[in-house]
């Protein structure tokens, strides 16, 4: 019984989530992958121009957030950086 519980947990939590993201416009999804493949890159300073714009056309909290929280982690990477 309890293990059914946590995977019917599981499953309602995933697809919380994604109903958050179908959510978002295409705009904004394809800015923020591009932002975490230049992150990825170390190309910093052109993936903080990514999510700036990705976070500009968000619609909804939960991904605003997320954005912002990526960001900030950016930004304590780029001052490392330097």
């Amino acid at each position: 019984m309890k293990k059914l519980f946590v995977c019917l947990c599981f499953l309602l939590s995933a697809c919380a989530a994604q109903s958050v993201y179908a959510d978002e416009s295409p705009f904004t999804v394809s800015n923020w992958q591009l932002a975490v493949e230049n992150r990825n890159a170390e190309r910093y300073e052109l993936a903080y121009h990514y999510y700036s714009v990705a976070l500009s056309s968000a619609r909804t909290e939960p991904v605003i957030l997320r954005i912002k929280s990526e960001m900030e982690a950016l930004e304590r990477t780029i001052q490392a950086v330097r």
